[in-house]
């Protein structure tokens, strides 16, 4: 008890000075010639730098999915993390491609409806990749204007062959007015089939084209 009391009363009196205070000679020789002695062979200093093993460490792989040759190995944590950078691009390339106008509109019921789903759609498609597919994965940056669906695509780079295709499509159904069908395609179907995740209606009037940013209508 009484060299926890000793070695207290030095690193408090030294973090209340800010180093100012030097404790006697022999205060300092009481207080380390009761600390436990070190058999033979053994530092008395405390190692500043420890060696890890990522085999071992649980979350190497996890929080540094970036892609390297010698240590990082991808796992599912990864993969979310990966995943989790998608949707946040999904999101910002949306609010780019609807433009002001549109994305004032539709906003919130586009972060309320078509980003839950489309979040799930997206990792069932890509939990089917090898990890050599996801090292050779890449995601569109810019979607298209006009009357374009497309929102992203992503992509083998190598192989240049479409994944996961997110769209937008300019419905009118009758007496309705205009509707925005949000649906995707994936390369589990070849992109055979249009698979829709919700509708968000817009109104009677036509709506600008993608990517406007003033009221002018087609």
């Amino acid at each position: 008890m009484l060299r926890q009391v000793k070695r207290g009363l030095v690193i408090s009196s030294a973090l209340l000075t800010f180093g100012l205070f030097v404790p006697s000679i022999d205060f300092v020789r009481d207080v380390q010639a009761e600390e436990p002695q070190k058999t033979q062979g053994e530092s008395n200093e405390n190692p500043l730098i420890y060696q890890v093993n990522e085999d071992s460490y649980d979350l190497f792989g996890d929080v540094l999915p970036a892609k390297t040759e010698q240590y990082i190995h991808r796992n599912a944590s990864s993969a979310d993390l990966i995943n989790d950078f998608i949707m946040k691009q999904a999101a910002e390339q949306s609010m780019l491609k609807f433009g002001a106008v549109i994305s004032e509109k539709i906003s919130m019921p586009f972060e309320e409806q078509i980003l839950p789903r489309l979040n799930s759609v997206l990792r069932e498609t890509t939990e089917t990749l090898s990890d050599r597919d996801w090292e050779q994965i890449k995601m569109s940056s810019t979607p298209s204007a006009g009357l374009g669906e497309k929102i992203f695509h992503l992509y083998n780079e190598e192989s240049g062959e479409d994944i996961f295709r997110f769209h937008v499509r300019r419905d009118q159904p009758p007496k309705q007015g205009y509707v925005f069908n949000f649906h995707y395609h994936t390369y589990l179907d070849q992109h055979e089939k249009h698979h829709t995740i919700a509708n968000i209606h817009w109104g009677k009037d036509m709506p600008p084209r993608w990517t406007s940013k003033d009221r002018v209508y087609l």
